[in-house]
């Protein structure tokens, strides 16, 4: 018996994107290495473009018998027709959504919506009754290791300025490596494990206003460098992983409560309080390992391609 395809589509114009290196090419590879080969297969696809009808009708064959997960809006630049078409030919269909928005939703059965966050697996549930919601939480970036964390604070932020809230008066308490929020490069990594504090504050309006969340990826590259995490409470799911108790979950982001975090975080390095808070990003760090992300997603295979 041939082992079940499984591929994870995305749109053509993402290939360098970070949710398709992450949610596809990585999560293709760490399936590959820690599934069972005679049961499943796992292969990344760029979709074809918006109005290649001929090279939608074409790909059909490609995708027959297979489970495909789309990755965010993947499914959109099929025309009605060809969505029908693909939906006879594959064994399954999915969406995993990450961060997009979840509507409009196709015109098709979806066999489950997968659902990145914690925060999202509440908006679907609540969206869509009736309809097969599940959980693959999002993993960190596979070449990071834990690493020493040095005689000092180093509070680092990575990625785009515009999905972060930094006061202009902090910003000379927080490096900030020049990253693009794409691919992950050696440097960055670098940069990543050598800084002690990852910093992902971030205003957020609240779950109920909004239809897309965000995992909490921040979180778990710092956490999968041996680093701590700054964040306010309104961030999707940072509650979830690290409790209210953590003392660098903060309420806000107003200018004197993240001044008052970086001096309480210098004034804490080294500590056994310190100690305790790396220990919290420790078993974060083992729930979101590759080993327990894929059996995750093959729980979700299971359930629909059984």
């Amino acid at each position: 018996m041939k082992p079940q395809r499984v591929i994870f589509a995305h749109l053509a114009g993402h290939q360098s994107s970070g949710a398709k290196i992450m949610r596809a090419d990585q999560l293709a590879a760490m399936a590959n290495a820690h599934l069972d080969a005679r049961r499943w297969t796992f292969e990344v696809m760029a979709m074809p473009r918006d109005g290649q009808l001929r090279k939608q009708r074409v790909m059909t064959d490609d995708v027959r018998g297979a489970v495909v997960i789309f990755l965010k809006r993947a499914w959109k630049v099929l025309d009605k027709d060809h969505l029908a078409n693909w939906r006879d030919a594959a064994r399954a269909l999915a969406i995993d959504y990450v961060d997009a928005r979840t509507t409009p939703q196709p015109g098709v059965e979806i066999d489950v919506h997968i659902a990145a966050s914690a925060a999202l697996e509440r908006h679907l549930k609540a969206a869509h009754p009736g309809a097969r919601v599940m959980r693959l939480d999002h993993h960190a970036d596979p070449g990071l290791a834990p690493s020493p964390s040095g005689d000092r604070l180093r509070l680092c932020y990575f990625g785009r300025e515009t999905n972060r809230t930094l006061p202009d008066s902090l910003k000379h308490r927080v490096e900030t490596p020049d990253y693009d929020g794409l691919r992950i490069g050696a440097d960055i990594q670098h940069a990543m494990m050598q800084a002690n504090m990852h910093y992902a504050l971030r205003d957020m309006a609240g779950e109920a206003t909004r239809t897309s969340f965000k995992p909490f990826t921040k979180g778990f590259n710092a956490a999968a460098c041996g680093s701590l995490v700054l964040v306010n409470a309104d961030v999707d799911d940072a509650v979830d992983w690290l409790g209210s108790e953590y003392p660098f979950l903060i309420p806000d982001c107003k200018t004197d409560t993240i001044a008052a975090a970086i001096d309480s975080a210098e004034t804490m390095f080294g500590t056994p309080q310190w100690d305790d808070s790396l220990q919290v990003m420790e078993r974060l760090r083992a729930r979101i390992s590759p080993k327990q992300i894929t059996s995750q997603l093959e729980n979700i295979l299971k359930t629909i391609a059984p």
